[in-house]
């Protein structure tokens, strides 16, 4: 473990740190500048891409040399080299290719899907959605005539518009039938659909943080909002939910902060973690 720090926080980003119009707290940056002065050290753990993590990051003001977790759990590198992996598990091979068919079963009108490398963001259309996602993450894409060009993603995204999550369901349904025990499905948003490997998650990239990196567990904890949250929940010593997470997310932690917009990374910090 890095020897400036004695503990270590892992934050989510969307919902957690940052709101729906890209903002964060003041009172969030001057917790985890205090956190971290006071030997804290706290990694981002996020469905985001890399170079997104990086990013909120650095606005932060998040020490360059930790490591980010993206991809909900299936890229691990530190924020300042990122050719120095820790861990990669991305969907690969003929089961990639399997999936990618399925989700061409479905027209797609009103479904959009992200497919990735470590460092970029691939779509087969362009479209508000993507205009929206793309303006509040900081993050680039590239348009493919088709994804049938690819050969391995870190993970994919499925969205749906804001107001219709349940555009989502006949899909979400389809790969959780066809793939079951092969890859992992999880909202981080209602009309976010996460699909990453078999086992992937935010809980399984903590655990392989802790002990590669040498992190003592006792002195873990973790902040999140949504239901791909809760294997990091599990992970850690000590966890803290989002006022404004479902109740569902809120019973599988064991404290519960404010909501975002209410200082809740501040209280999270001066009542549950600093004290």
């Amino acid at each position: 473990m890095n020897l400036k720090y004695h503990s270590t926080v892992f934050i989510d980003i969307d919902g957690t740190l940052v709101n729906r119009a890209a903002q964060i707290p003041k009172s969030a940056i001057e917790a985890i500048k205090t956190a971290q002065s006071e030997g804290f050290m706290i990694i981002l753990t996020t469905g985001r891409m890399y170079r997104s993590a990086a990013k909120e990051a650095a606005r932060v003001g998040i020490d360059p040399t930790v490591p980010v977790i993206a991809f909900n759990g299936a890229f691990s590198a530190p924020l300042n080299d990122a050719g120095a992996v820790i861990h990669y598990e991305p969907i690969a091979g003929g089961l990639f290719k399997e999936l990618i068919e399925t989700l061409n079963e479905f027209g797609r009108k009103d479904v959009t899907i992200f497919c990735y490398t470590p460092f970029e963001l691939f779509v087969d259309c362009d479209n508000n959605l993507l205009k929206e996602y793309s303006k509040r993450t900081g993050s680039d894409y590239k348009i493919l005539e088709s994804f049938a060009s690819l050969n391995e993603s870190p993970k994919i995204l499925a969205l749906s518009d804001f107001d219709a999550p349940e555009l989502l369901a006949p899909l979400q349904a389809t790969v959780a039938e066809r793939f079951a025990g092969r890859l992992e499905c999880v909202n981080s948003f209602p009309n976010y659909l996460e699909i990453t490997a078999a086992g992937v998650s935010k809980g399984l990239a903590i655990k392989k943080l802790i002990s590669k990196c040498g992190i003592d567990r006792s002195k873990t904890y973790a902040i999140g909002d949504s239901y791909n949250d809760i294997p990091m929940f599990h992970a850690v010593n000590k966890s803290i939910a989002m006022g404004g997470s479902d109740d569902a997310v809120k019973k599988e932690a064991a404290c519960v902060t404010r909501r975002l917009e209410e200082g809740g990374i501040e209280y999270a910090f001066k009542n549950f973690i600093l004290r």
